[in-house]
């Protein structure tokens, strides 16, 4: 039996708005394709170990308690950036893909370097911005997805996001304004603002993580799932036919 290895960094200080439920519902996805999901969670202090992991999870956060990350996550980029250019697969919500570009403010107005894979820098506001986003998966044109963002960050980039999640978007994007695309897919890195938890969400989605692993999802049930994201994709008819 297959068994699926799963890295979750900072789970404790990096998890707002339930985007812990990414990881246990994967998890229970994996396992209903007949294979194992062994998570094992890495804390502040921690030595990161990539070697041998199938999928690295990160989610949402503080701003202050992503600036306390930073040290410690940065300390690890040449290994980060090798195994990503490498293929690993990773999924990352929220304020958490600012340590993947070249730096970030805090609210402090400190500027903190990030791992700097990707050409933008994190911009903190200490604004509340809360948006819907509706988009076509950069993966699968056909799949249309819903996310939600709560957020006092952006991205900003010098010249327009060159490989974005979604496309098509309305809503949210990864700046401050509507931009018409929104996250990151770059190789196997996965990465949105969306939260609340966006598997959850997009059963497609979770599909397309499910394939990446070399999973079969065919037994998996997604009526539930699909018939929730139907509704939801009912309030932005502008994006019906989009």
């Amino acid at each position: 039996m297959k068994t699926v290895k799963i890295l979750h960094l900072y789970a404790d200080a990096m998890d707002l708005y339930g985007d812990k439920k990414n990881l246990e519902v994967l998890c229970q996805r994996i396992r209903e394709t007949g294979a194992q999901a062994e998570t094992a969670p890495c804390g502040l202090g921690e030595e990161i170990k990539l070697e041998g992991v199938d999928l690295v999870y990160m989610g949402h956060g503080k701003a202050r308690s992503l600036a306390a990350m930073a040290p410690h996550f940065c300390h690890y980029s040449e290994e980060i950036k090798a195994h990503i250019e490498a293929g690993q697969l990773w999924f990352v919500t929220g304020n958490a893909r600012e340590l993947f570009g070249r730096e970030f403010t805090t609210v402090t107005g400190e500027v903190l370097p990030g791992i700097g894979l990707f050409d933008y820098r994190g911009e903190e506001h200490n604004k509340v911005f809360v948006a819907d986003m509706v988009g076509r998966a950069a993966f699968d044109e056909a799949l249309r997805c819903y996310g939600f963002a709560n957020r006092t960050a952006s991205l900003v980039y010098p010249a327009g996001n060159p490989s974005p999640l979604f496309r098509q978007v309305s809503g949210f994007g990864d700046g401050d304004r509507e931009e018409g695309c929104e996250g990151t897919l770059y190789r196997n890195f996965f990465a949105t603002w969306a939260m609340g938890p966006v598997l959850v969400r997009n059963p497609g989605l979770m599909r397309e993580l499910l394939r990446r692993l070399g999973l079969d999802a065919a037994a998996c049930d997604f009526s539930l799932e699909e018939r929730a994201l139907e509704l939801v994709l009912r309030e932005f008819p502008a994006q019906k036919n989009g």
